[in-house]
């Protein structure tokens, strides 16, 4: 086992994209060609032995491209040019109510997961911002594992109310595929 394997990938924004660039093209919404289509493509045909690398391969084109600290509307802008601007929801309402019920409804209408920024503490102690997958939203929230090609299950529930405070903590900005 790699050490890719087995090294937390949860919050990272290169390891969420590359999964839900991955989830998009499974879903027959392949990005614009180019470098990170070729990637993508090549993580779909991959076998259980190259997957790792080429989903660790993804993401640090994606982190090259973008940064490790892209800001929201730097990643809005690289996923227009990716896919098309309109095809981006880059949010789901303006009070909490509107933005509980945007993501309810959104899954709903669509089985794709979408992007939030949350603040979170992290094991160390410190506080900081960091990317989560939000497959399901009802009375709690799944943030799906951020990448199923490695030994760790990452899966993990919140409470929808704590969910919302810290996706509130860092500016209420979701990344949902219009399908």
């Amino acid at each position: 086992m790699t050490e890719s394997a087995t090294t937390p990938k949860t919050g990272s924004l290169g390891v969420s994209l590359a999964t839900w660039l991955f989830i998009l093209h499974q879903t027959g919404h392949a990005p614009k060609g180019g470098a990170v289509a070729d990637a993508v493509d090549a993580l779909a045909k991959a076998d259980a032995d190259s997957a790792d690398s080429r989903g660790q391969a993804l993401a640090n084109l994606i982190e090259g491209q973008l940064g490790a600290d892209a800001d929201f509307d730097a990643v809005v802008a690289w996923l227009g040019a990716l896919y098309s601007a309109d095809s981006v929801i880059t949010g789901f309402g303006d009070t909490r109510e509107e933005r509980l019920h945007g993501a309810r409804s959104f899954q709903f209408r669509s089985s794709l997961p979408w992007i939030a920024r949350i603040y979170d503490r992290f094991p160390d102690g410190h506080v900081g911002a960091h990317w989560v997958l939000v497959e399901r939203v009802t009375d709690s929230v799944t943030c799906m594992d951020p990448y199923p090609w490695d030994d760790l299950d990452e899966e993990y529930d919140l409470p929808v109310v704590e969910f919302m405070v810290k996706w509130e903590l860092a500016g209420c900005g979701a990344l949902a595929f219009r399908a």
